[in-house]
């Protein structure tokens, strides 16, 4: 799941200076999970966009992730009259919903929202970055803890120097992952895999902007 963050009043405000008329749009995935940007807060939005003199055209949240070409476009569509009633829309959900929105409509749009990290939700309340999106998925191979995520080092090879008791060198009340690593291995009989030295870690499949297209069966770098 995408984290994110609603940002705060002033800073919206400001984007929105000279926009007196505004359509929201929120995502009814992860922002609706999480609790950022479902109905409930896209129209609390609304009323706080109003109470700061704003004039909100109307709001919809979408079915689908934000972030989906096809449905939003269909959503924008449906809502065609009040989209182009506004001056600006304003989305809350990630930043490529924003940007899939804004791939959309002619006129201004904003984001509500900061995107934080990509996640394991344990709870609707508590969450913590568990992928680093970096293209190469290790897991295989550290018996499914990544250490690119939650080494702060990122290091490829055992701890380092600096961890004591079981606890991180840069944050001693977090879990040292390569502790963490070995630890599940010598619970599933995998003692000897610890030992594997692994090469350093290749960022290349890690290029961004990332684009893929099915059809083709390619994978690359670079927006289409």
């Amino acid at each position: 799941m995408v984290i994110t963050e609603q940002k705060k009043l002033e800073e919206i405000l400001r984007f929105l200076e000279g926009c007196e008329r505004v359509f929201l749009l929120g995502c009814g995935v992860c922002a609706a999970t999480w609790g950022t940007g479902g109905e409930k807060e896209t129209r609390e939005m609304a009323a706080r966009l109003a109470e700061a003199g704003k004039t909100c055209t109307g709001w919809v949240v979408t079915e689908e992730a934000t972030c989906d070409v096809r449905t939003t476009r269909r959503l924008l569509k449906q809502h065609n009259a009040q989209v182009e009633a506004a001056d600006a829309l304003l989305v809350l959900s990630c930043g490529a919903g924003v940007q899939t929105v804004a791939a959309l409509v002619d006129m201004p749009v904003y984001p509500a929202l900061n995107t934080l990290f990509l996640a394991r939700l344990q709870n609707l309340s508590v969450c913590d970055e568990r992928c680093r999106l970096c293209g190469a998925c290790i897991l295989a191979e550290t018996a499914a803890i990544c250490p690119v995520t939650l080494c702060p080092k990122g290091l490829m090879n055992g701890p380092c120097g600096g961890y004591k008791d079981g606890k991180c060198e840069v944050d001693r009340e977090r879990d040292c992952a390569w502790v963490a690593i070995y630890e599940r291995m010598e619970a599933l009989g995998w003692r000897e895999r610890f030992l594997i030295i692994h090469e350093p870690k290749d960022w290349n499949a890690a290029r961004h902007p990332g684009f893929i297209n099915k059809r083709e069966g390619a994978a690359a770098g670079g927006a289409r």
